[in-house]
């Protein structure tokens, strides 16, 4: 079957999904969000410092009135819950990067959704993201209308932390 030359009009558009990420209300309430979790995990470590200096001082005071081996079983003990301790807060931080990238994929989702909607409504065979493209006119960006409908759909995004 000969190949139709109606196979080779393209009808192209381009994206600024930067601009469209930046714009999105979604992201901005989603940085909100993270931050404070992220001020919360750091209260967190301020308060496990706080109650490991006390432990710490009355460790090094009790030195001398302790034999080598009770000395050393106390500080494998103090160690111990410190290694415990940070080993939380790194699960802590890994949730919350992974909770951060679960939902930023979301808002990516919904936004190539979004831009193979209005690729169908415009007969468009090729979105390109602007950060690829040299020069385009500005009547083939869509850009715009990819933010504002983003912003329709998804006005906030859930953090399962």
């Amino acid at each position: 079957m000969p190949i139709k030359e109606d196979n080779f009009k393209v009808r192209v558009a381009v994206a600024d999904v930067q601009s469209i990420l930046e714009g999105s209300i979604a992201i901005k309430d989603l940085r909100k969000k993270i931050e404070k979790l992220n001020h919360k995990i750091q209260e967190d470590i301020a308060a496990k410092e706080a109650e490991f200096k006390p432990l710490e001082e009355k460790l090094l005071n009790e030195r001398s009135h302790l034999s080598e081996t009770e000395f050393e079983h106390k500080v494998n003990e103090f160690n111990a819950k410190v290694s415990h301790v940070r080993k939380e807060i790194q699960i802590k931080k890994t949730k919350l990067e992974q909770a951060h990238a679960e939902a930023m994929s979301r808002v990516h989702e919904t936004t190539i959704t979004i831009i193979s909607e209005l690729a169908e409504k415009y007969n468009l065979n090729l979105v390109i993201p602007s950060a690829q493209v040299l020069y385009a006119k500005n009547n083939l960006n869509i850009t715009s209308e990819v933010t504002f409908m983003l912003n329709e759909r998804l006005k906030e995004v859930t953090i399962n932390y």
